[in-house]
């Protein structure tokens, strides 16, 4: 497609040519003229023209639009360019406006799955129970098995430019995960967990809004502002859609606050079988899916090679103990 002329024949183009021209187009003819679009400056013109391809777009293909546009390789998403590409408030407003008032048919995709990065999906943090950068034995099972789109929130301040975001898709995709969103966090909120909360909070805001009619799960850890932000994200769960709150407990939270917790859609865990069984008992995942998250963090539990014995004994004894609570066998689950 010659996206070039397709942008040159709308601008000459009356208003009733556009929408005929933009009719006439497939969705991935239009995600690659709203790429193009985003590209460089984002002036009025180009502002005016992404909100008629959105508006000219309407049920599944809006969905399947946006994912299209969310499953870019770069920090090129959805919320960068109804955020941070399009200035005029008016536009954005509409663009908005169409989002909440268009449905599609429900389907798996229409389920979004947020998580943290450091120490959720890799040890990065404050977890020293696994050798530094390593990937979670199971995590990348859970998200499937949750289903939908992957969005990762990060305290990680971004940049106008999208350096930091690039380097933690780059970072993500080399690691196994083959498509997500990524929403960094700011200078002003890094220190603090409230404020690291309350930033999350603002990137998730600015996020449903893109996708009104999804629901939510949140993955986070016990070691930076995650379980202020799933509070935060509960308090508001009638209108923002968030099914549960998962925290990976990197810093041996007591039994009674982890009992506390779990009563407000809390759960935490040890192990990504723990995860599992809570989404199980959420009403989240059936047994089928809980036994595959099961399978898949026992193989790459195998595969990990641990600084000493002593760490790889604690782990081992967390994920025989999840493992049991799905009520499988060890040796099944090889």
């Amino acid at each position: 497609m010659d996206v070039a002329k397709i942008l040159a024949m709308l601008t000459a183009a009356s208003a009733v040519e556009r929408n005929d021209a933009l009719a006439a187009l497939d969705v991935p003819a239009r995600a690659q003229l709203i790429d193009a679009l985003q590209r460089g400056r984002t002036g009025r013109a180009e502002e005016s023209f992404v909100r008629d391809i959105f508006v000219a777009t309407t049920g599944d293909a809006l969905s399947a639009l946006k994912d299209a546009i969310d499953d870019g390789a770069n920090y090129r998403d959805l919320h960068q360019l109804v955020y941070r590409d399009i200035d005029d408030a008016a536009v954005r407003a509409e663009i908005l406006a169409h989002f909440r008032t268009t449905t599609a048919t429900p389907t798996a995709r229409r389920f979004k799955v947020l998580s943290d990065i450091d120490d959720t999906f890799y040890a990065n943090w404050k977890d020293a129970r696994y050798p530094k950068k390593t990937v979670y034995p199971g995590v990348i099972a859970f998200y499937e098995a949750l289903g939908g789109g992957l969005v990762f929130v990060s305290a990680r301040p971004g940049d106008r430019a999208g350096f930091v975001e690039n380097a933690a898709i780059a970072t993500l995709r080399a690691r196994g995960i083959a498509k997500c969103t990524v929403l960094c966090g700011s200078f002003s909120h890094l220190i603090g967990n409230d404020r690291i909360a309350a930033k999350k909070y603002e990137n998730f805001i600015e996020f449903r809004a893109l996708y009104p009619h999804h629901r939510f799960v949140f993955v986070g850890d016990s070691g930076q502002g995650d379980i202020a932000f799933g509070e935060m994200l509960l308090a508001d769960a009638a209108s923002s859609g968030v099914q549960a709150v998962f925290i990976h407990d990197v810093v041996a939270t007591p039994e009674a606050r982890r009992q506390e917790l779990a009563g407000k859609q809390i759960h935490l865990f040890d192990t990504y079988v723990g995860a599992a069984v809570a989404a199980q008992r959420c009403g989240l995942l059936d047994s089928d899916a809980a036994k595959a998250v099961a399978q898949a963090t026992v193989q790459d539990m195998a595969a990990i090679r641990f600084e000493t014995d002593a760490q790889r004994e604690g782990r081992q004894a967390e994920l025989e103990r999840d493992v049991a609570a799905v009520a499988f066998k060890r040796g099944a689950l090889t």
